[in-house]
């Protein structure tokens, strides 16, 4: 899970940005005025943690006017509470409203929250119909000359496809580090320069996709 923190206040964004990565949560941005989130909209965060006082003309709740419109989830985190501004704020339709000082497990409850509603998954065919699987619970995917081994800690999948399809499909938890293989990153228990361990499996990393696994690590 990706997300941008806009705020102001340098240790307020450093201190948030600790709670976040802690809990397995990518911080790519920390902006600290609205112009600035409006020019990087192309980072395409899965959040935005919006302070509703910031630098310069703009407020946070313009900002959460903007990404309201663009179809972007936000949160605001401020530390003005009073009716009027929760009243007006309300109007940009956040997904939450936390008010500082906030704790760590205030952070977690909306995290926990945003995941469960916003879980994605893929369809697969099964003697029984189609069935959905979450992203999240998936482990691996390896090509299988003209099948697609989808595997979870439990079952393992057998579809017809390419992996570049699911490639296409899955969403930025998942990376390639092989012809043959895509992994989730969160199901990482190990690494080095030539293996991956997920579920006590070994999984080969090719020269062609270690420079890209080396990034997101």
């Amino acid at each position: 899970m990706n997300v941008i923190i806009v705020e102001d206040d340098f240790i307020v964004a450093d201190h948030l940005r600790l709670i976040l990565e802690k809990h397995q949560v990518t911080v790519i941005g920390i902006l600290d005025n609205v112009d600035e989130v409006i020019q990087n909209t192309s980072l395409n965060p899965d959040l935005y943690f919006v302070d509703i006082r910031l630098t310069g003309d703009k407020t946070g709740i313009d900002l959460g006017i903007y990404l309201n419109e663009i179809k972007q989830p936000f949160v605001y985190l401020t530390a003005n509470n009073e009716i009027p501004t929760v009243k007006q704020a309300a109007l940009t339709k956040p997904i939450s409203y936390i008010t500082k000082p906030y704790k760590e497990s205030d952070i977690v409850a909306l995290l926990e929250i945003f995941k469960t509603n916003n879980q994605k998954t893929i369809q697969i065919r099964t003697s029984y119909g189609k069935k959905s699987i979450e992203q999240s619970k998936i482990l691996y995917l390896e090509a299988s000359g003209s099948y697609v081994k989808i595997v979870t800690a439990n079952s393992t999948f057998l579809e017809r496809a390419s992996l570049s399809l699911y490639e296409e499909e899955l969403n930025d938890q998942f990376i390639r580090i092989h012809r043959s293989f895509i992994i989730n990153k969160s199901h990482i228990e190990q690494y080095n320069a030539t293996t991956v361990y997920i579920n006590n499996t070994e999984l080969p990393i090719s020269r062609s996709y270690k420079d890209g696994l080396k990034n997101v690590l």
